[in-house]
């Protein structure tokens, strides 16, 4: 007997029945509940909401808008069937905590194909979260510091610095830091829709607390998810005592004073950089699918290996930033040597949304497959997830030698010749 899934809420038998039909016929358990003011005591042990026709007085904007407040509700995926032929509404629909939205009438295989696609999202979501609390307390996580970077402007590491820290604040709620190293007009604190009376240009001017781990907490504003946010000056200032000895103690005092600590380094490239990339315990290495951002990483590589830089501490993450598919995976892999570790879903709306309203992908669409892409980024960069595990890839051993390459070098990697 099928268990209990999915939870439709319609006030159209006809229509109800409808949807009801084809999740049935390909195995799930479905209830369907006539009115919005049960769906609340009715979620328990469902994981998926349609929300169809409803009662006078009752819209999907308002049940959405209450799915992502009270607690009964907060697990919950979100698909939506609307009659509204315009984009205006379907963008206020995902804007409310819609997961799904779909245009009546719907074709019944492709309803049954998009349910189907959030419960693998629910599943997925639900076993990080239990392989993180099982590991809580007796794994110590083997990353404290990562910085994000990459080698050419507009890849979205702050995006992804941001979404990062918080999936790790979760973990370590107070205990978890970001540091705002885009200087000097870092967007850390807009991405967080967060005020800050300090700044790190304050902060780079007292030497005092850059070795003192209470003195340099004082700097930190802290965010409401228990995230405390080393903000960018905002303004045009100087270094102040932040050259490259003074970049490297302020992440390792950081990481005296804190159970985790994410850096956005940019894509600016000086000594002060690369003292953070080696000082840092990963390295996430962001690039999108086009030739010039390759080619800038590729540079990088070039720059990094005059430094002697670890070659594990890196993570490479590969933001599709484009609708149409512009270099094959092939290229890419060849390109960085690697698969990468993770990479971001292109979406037109989840990004664009976040920045705007303040509110990072992991938490205000925590269900959307951009989410579990940088949940599981999050798990690789901080150790708790390998790349392959990451990717849902099996590892066989194999009876070959593997070719060995250079300890700490991106020479080999990258296929550089002479």
């Amino acid at each position: 007997m099928a268990t209990n899934t999915i939870l439709i809420l319609d006030a159209d038998p006809r229509a109800a029945e409808a949807l009801a039909a084809p999740l049935i016929a390909a195995g799930h358990g479905v209830t369907v509940l006539a009115s919005a003011d049960d769906v609340v005591a009715a979620a328990t042990g469902y994981r998926i909401l349609v929300i169809d026709v409803l009662e006078p007085g009752h819209d999907a904007l308002g049940v959405c808008r209450l799915a992502r407040v009270v607690p009964e509700l907060r697990h919950l995926a979100i698909c939506v069937i609307t009659r509204l032929d315009d984009v205006d509404s379907r963008v206020k629909l995902l804007e409310a905590g819609a997961d799904e939205v779909l245009l009546a009438p719907v074709d019944s295989g492709e309803f049954e194909a998009r349910v189907a696609a959030l419960l693998v999202r629910f599943q997925r979501s639900t076993m990080v979260g239990q392989e993180a609390l099982a590991a809580e307390g007796t794994v110590r996580r083997r990353r404290r510091s990562i910085a994000v970077f990459s080698a050419s402007g507009g890849v979205g590491t702050t995006t992804i610095a941001v979404n990062i820290a918080l999936t790790l604040a979760e973990k370590y709620p107070d205990r978890t830091a970001i540091i705002d190293l885009h200087w000097p007009f870092g967007q850390v604190a807009t991405h967080l829709d967060l005020a800050s009376r300090q700044t790190l240009g304050q902060l780079t001017r007292d030497e005092a607390a850059l070795r003192d781990p209470e003195l340099l907490k004082t700097y930190a504003e802290r965010h409401a998810s228990g995230l405390w946010v080393f903000a960018a000056p905002g303004t045009w200032e100087p270094f102040g005592a932040l050259g490259s000895e003074g970049a490297q103690l302020l992440v390792a005092t950081a990481a005296l004073a804190y159970e985790a600590v994410v850096i956005d380094a940019g894509s600016a490239t000086d000594d002060r950089t690369v003292a953070v990339l080696e000082r840092s315990d990963a390295v996430v290495l962001a690039v999108c699918p086009e030739i010039a951002a390759l080619r800038a990483l590729h540079s990088l590589a070039d720059s990094l290996v005059l430094h002697d830089f670890d070659i594990d501490r890196a993570v490479f993450v590969l933001n599709n930033l484009f609708a149409r598919e512009v270099l094959k995976a092939q290229d890419i892999e060849t390109a960085l040597g690697r698969r990468p570790a993770v990479e971001l879903p292109y979406d037109p709306v989840v990004y664009v949304k976040a920045v705007n309203e303040g509110v990072p992908v992991v938490r205000g669409a925590p269900l959307s497959a951009p989410a579990q892409a940088l949940t599981r980024l999050a798990a690789v960069a901080a150790g708790d997830l390998t790349p392959e595990e990451a990717a849902g890839i099996t590892v066989q051993p194999t009876a070959a030698t593997p070719e060995k390459r250079p300890a700490g070098r991106f020479g080999g990697i990258f296929g550089r010749k002479g």
